[in-house]
Formats: C-alpha cells, sequence, structure tokens
C-alpha cells in the first residue's frame, strides 16, 4: 500500500495515499510555490509571516481529505474515485498559478493568479503528463471545477466559497504564523458539522455557533492580519517598484533583471514556461539590481522595500476630494517626489458575510433549509465594508518639512 505522512504545524501529519497526488507535489510547478509566501509582504509587519503557498496547498489538500472522508461515512458522498481524485488535485493545484508576492503582481500585470492556475494545469508538460495519467479529460476537468463550471457542484463549493478548504486552512495557517489568536476555530467541529444531500453540502442547523466562530474569525483576520495597513503599504511599494520599471522598459530604458520577470513585465505570456520560473527569490534579485540603478525613482523605490523605509499609511474615514488629491499630488511634486510613484490611494474591502449567490445554507434533522443570515443575529451584522487609506513617504509628513503642514492638513482631513 502507498503513504507518504509530512508533519505539519497546524494538521499535525498530511497523507497522501494515492501516487498520482504525490506525483503532483513533486513536478517542478507545484515546487515553486515553496519560493512563494503565503502573505506575500506581510512578514515585512509579521516577521513571524514566513510560510509558503506550498505549505498551504498541502494543508488544503489534507483539509479536503478530512472533509471527504466525514462526508464519506456520514453522508455516503462521495462514492466515485475520479470524482474523489477530482477534490484533492483541485484543492492541491488551486494555488499553483500565484506570483511572487500575489495579489500585488496580478494589478501590476493585469492577469489574475486564477487565470496562470488554469493555464498551467493545461498548458505544462510536466504536470499535464501527470494529470493525463488518470485519462484525458481528466485536466480540463480540474479546471471546469476551479471555474466552478463542472458537473461537481458540491466539489466545486468546497473549493471556493464562504467555507471551503482553502481557507479553513489559511486562517488556521496564517493564525499561527503572525502569532494572532483571534484567527483561531474549532477546525475539526467545523467539519463534522458539514453534511451533504442532493447535490449540495449543508451546514447542520445544531452547528450554527461552530460557523459563526469560522466567520468572525475571518473577519478579525481581514482587519487585522490581511489589511494591516504597514502591509497594504509594503504591497503599494512593490506595486510601485514593477510599475517603474514597466514605463522605463516603455520609454527604451536597458534594466538589468532576470529574463523570466522581463517577459512577463514586457507581455510576452505566450509560453508559461517563463511564468512558472518566476518567484520571489527571482523579484527581489531584481529588487537589488534596481537599487544599483541610475534611474533615481526607481533605485530609491527598490531601496526602501528592501531596507523597510516603507510609505507611511494614512487610514481615511470617506473618499478624498479630487480638488484634495490633485493639491496633493502637486505639493508632492514641489517636495521632489513624483505624484505618480509616492502618492497611492487604497480602497480596501473588508469581506462581511454575503448572502447574494453563494450563502451558506443551514438544514436541520427535519429537512428544512435556511440561509445563516435567517438563522443568526450575529452573522446578519457582518456587512461587508471599505475605508480608504492614503500611502505616503514618511519624509511627506515630517513636521521639519516647510511643506509637511499642507501635506498633513490634506491627509488627515477626513479623519
Amino acid at each position: 500500500m502507498f503513504e507518504k505522512v509530512l508533519k505539519d504545524p497546524v494538521h499535525d501529519e498530511i497523507l497522501f495515499d494515492d501516487p498520482l497526488l504525490w506525483a503532483l507535489v513533486n513536478v517542478p510547478a507545484f515546487q515553486r510555490l515553496r519560493r512563494i509566501r503565503q502573505l506575500g509582504t506581510s512578514y515585512l509587519t509579521f516577521h513571524g509571516a514566513e510560510h509558503s503557498r506550498f505549505a498551504h496547498s498541502l494543508g488544503a489538500y489534507e483539509t479536503m481529505r478530512r472533509v471527504l472522508y466525514h462526508l464519506q461515512r456520514e453522508s455516503g458522498w462521495p462514492t466515485d474515485p475520479r470524482e474523489i481524485r477530482l477534490a484533492l488535485a483541485a484543492a492541491l493545484l488551486h494555488d499553483i498559478g500565484h506570483g511572487p508576492f500575489s495579489h500585488t503582481f496580478e494589478s501590476v500585470l493585469g492577469v489574475q493568479h486564477e487565470a496562470w492556475t488554469h493555464r498551467i494545469i493545461l498548458e505544462d508538460p510536466a504536470l499535464r503528463s501527470v494529470l493525463d495519467g488518470v485519462d484525458d479529460e481528466f485536466a480540463p476537468d480540474l479546471v471546469r471545477v476551479l471555474r466552478r463550471e463542472s458537473r461537481y457542484p458540491a466539489v466545486e463549493s468546497l473549493i471556493s466559497s464562504q467555507l471551503d478548504v482553502d481557507r479553513m486552512d489559511y486562517m488556521l495557517r496564517d493564525a499561527e504564523a503572525t502569532g494572532v489568536s483571534y484567527g483561531l476555530f474549532e477546525l475539526a467541529r467545523l467539519i463534522r458539522s458539514l453534511t451533504y444531500w442532493d447535490g449540495r453540502i449543508y451546514v447542520k442547523r445544531q452547528n450554527l455557533h461552530t460557523v459563526e466562530q469560522y466567520l468572525l474569525a475571518r473577519y478579525f483576520m481581514y482587519v487585522q492580519v490581511y489589511l494591516h495597513p504597514v502591509t497594504v503599504g509594503s504591497d503599494v511599494l512593490v506595486e510601485k517598484i514593477l510599475v517603474r520599471a514597466k514605463d522605463l522598459i516603455a520609454e527604451g530604458e536597458r534594466i538589468t533583471m532576470p529574463e523570466p520577470l522581463r517577459r512577463v513585465l514586457d507581455g510576452d505570456m505566450e509560453d508559461v514556461s517563463w511564468y512558472i520560473r518566476l518567484d520571489e527569490s527571482v523579484l527581489l534579485y531584481a529588487f537589488h539590481t534596481f537599487a544599483e540603478h541610475p534611474d533615481p525613482i526607481l533605485r530609491d523605490l527598490a531601496e526602501r522595500f528592501l531596507h523597510r523605509r516603507l510609505f507611511a499609511p494614512v487610514v481615511r474615514q470617506g473618499p478624498t476630494p479630487v480638488d484634495d488629491l490633485a493639491l496633493l499630488r502637486t505639493t508632492a511634486k514641489a517636495m521632489g517626489f513624483h505624484p505618480d510613484y509616492y502618492v497611492s490611494l487604497r480602497a480596501c474591502k473588508i469581506p462581511g458575510y454575503d448572502v447574494i449567490g453563494q450563502g451558506l445554507l443551514l438544514r436541520d434533522a427535519s429537512g428544512r433549509v435556511e440561509d445563516l443570515s435567517q438563522a443568526s443575529k450575529l452573522i446578519r451584522t457582518l456587512v461587508p465594508s471599505s475605508e480608504e487609506r492614503m500611502f505616503l513617504p514618511k519624509e511627506m509628513l515630517d513636521p521639519a518639512h516647510p511643506l509637511s503642514a499642507r501635506v498633513r492638513s490634506i491627509a488627515y482631513s477626513a479623519l
């Protein structure tokens, strides 16, 4: 009997008993995830946030394995070996398209990591050869599951919904790595709360409070970790470095950088092999070369990131008026900072509980079904919200600078 057991800080053990799934772990495209941090630039805020997309992907797989085992015993689903393999492979590979510093990199390229995930599954020869070991339609079916366009709706909801194996793993893993306790919840009890009926996944009505705990933990993780102002400011700085590099390339400037990064910044996305060669070590090496470039903006931005001289975050209660933003940009220019690269606004969206299209359904012993928000007053208060944040060089807010009073009057006007 085939068996591989990996030790894990969240799940204690991760079990592989299918040679095909273990083969997926060992393809280069999946091993690349070892070199991409799960939380992007959060390590500059929480020094323990060094864990990788690789570790999370293994954890999502293990969570799916435990969910399926519970549902098989509790509800008699799933029974089809191919469907089980699809569910486990989808959980394992769902993040394989993430780039270095993840969502920030996406914003510069204008291509979401999900699109890269789908392409890598279909186009990477090493990965595709393993998937084709099941049958020729296994890889396309896997992509359909990830796109939520398959004939396996229950599997789709376990991969991507408000209660999926992705979130179940990353919340616990991220809470442990960052050292925060409010992101913790009872995973085993949450898994036992799930039930299957007539092609759909439900939550047992008697486990209402377990799901409330999970959703509150998710809310606090977004507020305190994922959208921490220092982390968002770090992301903004990475974005501006890459944008400046792209702008200089467009102007014909010669910039030394690793070839995979050059290809992607040039928009050469025909061959996924170049994207697969990108990881955070490549990007950090590029930043070191940028820090020696003669262009003062690129050099300064790269040095700020490498030496953690991050932009100052200003959390605002309302949107910045157009006239105020124009005046702020003019002032930044007068202070020697190009406004396109040193003045940034970000709308940070804090997720709540979304009923429309993807609400969680409770099912009681009699078969009665209701949305979670109907049963929980607490969950009805978790409405999505957003706040605007302004990011500037700290020098612009330094009282010692003669123009800082004007900057501070604009930056803090909406507080």
